[in-house]
């Protein structure tokens, strides 16, 4: 019995097979220890402290200029023209206002602060011209300027009322407004003097004026419309309709008492324009002639 062992099948085959280069356990080398290295010099970092607020804030500012462009510095009066032309205008309409307010304020008079005439203005004129609109006496609206009209609504107050007719309001005329004084009553009695003519029978020297172009078509004081043919004197005190002689240089006239005046300083009378006529003092203008009643 022959012991040969018989070549298996895969011995023919095994040099086909691929080498295992993979190392193994066995024929793997025993590891080399390495050489120590000497150590690196460590390099230390400087220390970076977190800076203040102000120092923080002064670094951003300083970063901000650094990115804007280069500008030229320049005074104030041109970098910022606008705003001084604005704070100029705002001044001035200031002063403008403050003037405005200081005129408003010094024309607020009441009536009866002072004495109103031509050529006045205020608020106590348009009070004025308010009160002789509303007693008919002045035909246009209140303006507050005391013009030739506000006179002679004026003057016709004062001559319905026994005043003084010179056109201006002066405290006797504004106190007759205030206390809504009447007209003139045409049944006063008479006094006898101040210029009165005196007794009846007695002839005495008085001064006569006259009156009449300006006035014609308007009312009298005693209720007459005074025209170029009306016969009549015009008297402060002596009631409507009183007779009354006057004699001139040869001429007589009688008459009756059909108004309110004179209020200019030293005359008497005041003849109608068609007494006067007949008078013979037209021309002469201011005459002394004898009166009696």
């Amino acid at each position: 019995m022959t012991t040969e062992t018989p070549n298996a099948w895969w011995s023919e085959v095994a040099h086909l097979r691929p080498e295992d280069k993979s190392p193994t356990f066995a024929n793997t080398p025993a590891p080399v220890a390495a050489a120590p290295r000497a150590p690196e010099a460590v390099k230390r970092q400087p220390l970076l402290r977190r800076p203040g607020a102000p120092k923080a804030r002064a670094l951003v500012q300083d970063r901000r200029r650094s990115l804007r462009p280069a500008q030229v510095s320049a005074p104030l009066s041109v970098r910022r023209p606008d705003r001084i032309a604005a704070w100029a205008a705002l001044l001035g309409f200031v002063l403008v206002l403050m003037a405005a307010v200081s005129a408003n304020a010094a024309t607020m008079h009441r009536l009866g602060d002072r004495t109103l005439k031509v050529p006045m203005y205020g608020h106590d004129v348009k009070q004025l011209q308010g009160k002789m609109h509303r007693l008919k006496l002045l035909h246009v609206s209140p303006t507050g300027h005391f013009g030739p009209l506000t006179r002679t609504a004026v003057r016709r107050y004062q001559r319905s009322r026994c005043l003084t007719v010179d056109g201006i309001a002066g405290p006797s005329t504004l106190a007759a407004l205030r206390r809504h004084a009447h007209a003139c009553s045409s049944k006063r009695p008479s006094t006898g003097g101040g210029g009165g003519g005196g007794t009846q029978g007695i002839t005495r020297k008085r001064v006569v004026t006259w009156y009449g172009p300006g006035w014609y078509g308007r009312k009298t004081a005693c209720g007459n419309t005074l025209t170029d043919h009306l016969y009549g004197v015009a008297h402060k005190t002596l009631p409507c309709g009183t007779v009354v002689l006057f004699r001139f240089r040869g001429r007589t006239v009688r008459t009756k008492v059909v108004d309110r005046g004179p209020y200019a300083a030293g005359v008497d009378y005041d003849l109608t324009w068609a007494a006067a006529r007949k008078l013979g003092v037209i021309s002469i203008g201011r005459a002394t002639v004898r009166a009696s009643r």
